[in-house]
Formats: structure tokens, sequence, C-alpha cells
């Protein structure tokens, strides 16, 4: 039986935001323009949701040599979701809004140059998570958390549906922010404190390219946890403004530290989400997938991979410390 080749899994109705089109590429535009290039490939459309992990789980099944997500954020997730430990390397062809993966990757938003990439074949292992909580686990690779964020991150969805209402719920909710006491445990190190949210990002970007963890990265083999403590209003919207403005780092209230498993529970049940997607509440538990996916990014062959291969620091096998943070 011949070998079968590489598919193109799109997303119709990707290049929208807010009502805007950001991107006027179709995938039978795709499929030209990969073909320009000599890489012949079968279209693959999705027709509902997560249907594209679903698609990427048959093409890995069929030992496809390559998955390429012709789609936005949420395209490239759900493709990642069903290559996960597989040999079908993932392409990107960028049509979304913001494209934080090809971002961080640093893969072309010009479809011909992104088409070149792929025709070039060169590709790194990055890392994935999975989170999971009572109504079901998600593959993320951008970041995942509890707490303010997620919620605010159900409210932009609905605005880019055009829900206008969800403002002014977004700002009731604000108004009536209080932080909650929570645990985090970080590969057993336990850290008990009140908090606004937490983020466990895979990479540095999430969002509209919002830069939550600075010092992360795809490949490092490890999280890099961040426990946001705001004790009023005013510091949470100040630590908000600090992530728009990517001086996140910079905030004396926040904890950062790495891991490869986190669990959250909290006293009062927080909002959880994975790449800005809701996923039921607290507790939840976030776990590493180290070197998940074989993705093919700028330069050649035989150049240096693009991305540092960092391994984090085995855990320690002492008993963990409980550290009781200030109120």
């Amino acid at each position: 039986m011949p070998a079968l080749g590489p598919v193109i899994i799109a997303n119709p109705r990707a290049g929208q935001k807010g009502g805007i089109t950001t991107n006027r590429a179709g995938p039978e535009q795709v499929q030209e323009i990969l073909a320009r290039h000599g890489i012949e490939a079968e279209l693959w459309l999705t027709e509902h949701a997560h249907h594209a992990t679903v698609l990427a789980r048959r093409a890995a099944e069929e030992r496809r040599p390559l998955a390429i997500a012709a789609g936005g954020d949420g395209t490239v997730t759900e493709v990642a979701a069903g290559l996960i430990n597989s040999q079908t390397r993932l392409g990107l062809m960028p049509l979304g809004s913001v494209m934080n993966l090809a971002r961080m990757l640093g893969v072309p938003r010009n479809l011909d140059a992104a088409a070149e990439t792929i025709r070039l074949a060169h590709a790194v292992r990055i890392d994935a998570g999975r989170v999971t909580t009572v109504v079901g686990s998600r593959i993320f690779l951008e970041a995942a958390g509890a707490g303010v964020s997620a919620a605010l991150f159900v409210y932009a969805n609905e605005l880019d549906k055009q829900n206008w209402r969800s403002l002014k719920a977004m700002l009731n909710y604000l108004l009536r922010y209080q932080p909650r006491r929570v645990q985090v445990t970080i590969d057993g190190q336990i850290w008990r404190t009140r908090a606004s949210m937490i983020t466990v990002a895979n990479g540095p970007l999430i969002g509209a390219a919002f830069e939550i963890a600075p010092g992360a990265s795809l490949d490092d083999r490890r999280f890099n946890v961040r426990i946001f403590r705001a004790f009023t209003k005013r510091r949470l919207i100040g630590q908000l403004l600090a992530i728009l403005t990517r001086r996140v780092g910079r905030q004396p209230e926040v904890i950062t530290a790495t891991g490869s498993k986190v669990e959250i529970i909290a006293r009062h049940l927080l909002m959880v989400h994975a790449d800005s997607e809701p996923l039921g509440t607290t507790p939840a538990t976030f776990e590493l997938i180290p070197a998940a996916l074989s993705v093919i990014v700028p330069g050649t062959p035989d150049c240096e991979p693009a991305l540092e291969q960092v391994q984090a620091a085995p855990a320690s096998s002492t008993e963990p410390p409980v550290l009781s943070l200030p109120r």
C-alpha cells in the first residue's frame, strides 16, 4: 500500500475577530499556495468544534508525515491535541487574527513565507500541557489557569461573538472581585495564600498576544507557574494592566515557580481555562507532556534547533514544605 501524503486541516471560518475579517485567504487558497511551493496535500475541512482533533488523530493513525493546521489559535490547538506523541509533524498556515503559537515559534504570517517554512521541513519538539477538571480534560499549548483570568476570557469570548452586553457583565464581575484562598501544589511543594488568579504557562503568550509568562519557553520541559496575589481591586487592576503593557515580570505580588505537575484547590470554586477556553472549575490538575509535538519552524534542515533544549531539574525526594504566605 503506498504511503499517504500530507493533509491540510482547515477551519473555513478562521480570521474573524469581533465580526471583523482579519485574513481573507480561505482553505482553497492555502492549498494552492502550498502546491506552488511543491507541497501537494489533501484538504480536510472542519465542520464543528473539536472536529480538527478528530481529523488530526486520523492523520496520525494513517501515519501521515505532515498535518498542516490552517486556521487560528483554536484550530492549531485542536490539531495539536490529535497529534500528541505521534510521528506526524505539525505545520502552520496562519489564518487567525492573533496566532500565538506562530509568534512564539517565529512562523511568518505571510502565507507564502509560511509555506516555504513547511517546505524546508525543519522541525523541533515542543511541550504541551493537559488540564483536568471534573468536567473533563483538554490539551493546551499556550497557558491554562484558574481565577480572574479564566472569567475574563469567558467575557472576552462573548465579545468576539459581538455580545456587547458581556462588557457590562465583565465590569460588574471586576467590581465584585475578592481574592480567594487557594492551595497550589507544584511538583509536591505546597503554596497557600490568597490569590486573584493562577497561570500555568507552557509558553509566554496567551489570548490577544498577552505576555503572561515572560520566562516561559515551549521546549524547556517545565511549566512557568505564576500566582497573582492581589488583595484589593486597585491591585488587581494594576496586575491586569501590567499584563496588557508587558510589565508582568515586575509585579512584586506575583510569585513565580516552575514544575511539571500543578494542582489547584480553593475554598470557593474558581473558574478554569485552557488556552483561553473555559473548562469548569477547581479542583484542577495541570500535567506537562514533554516533547509532545514535532512542529515545523523556520530554518534549514541542517541548522541548530530554533528553541533551546533545557531539561527541568528532577523533583526532590524529600518531604515537600508547606509555604504559608501573608494574607
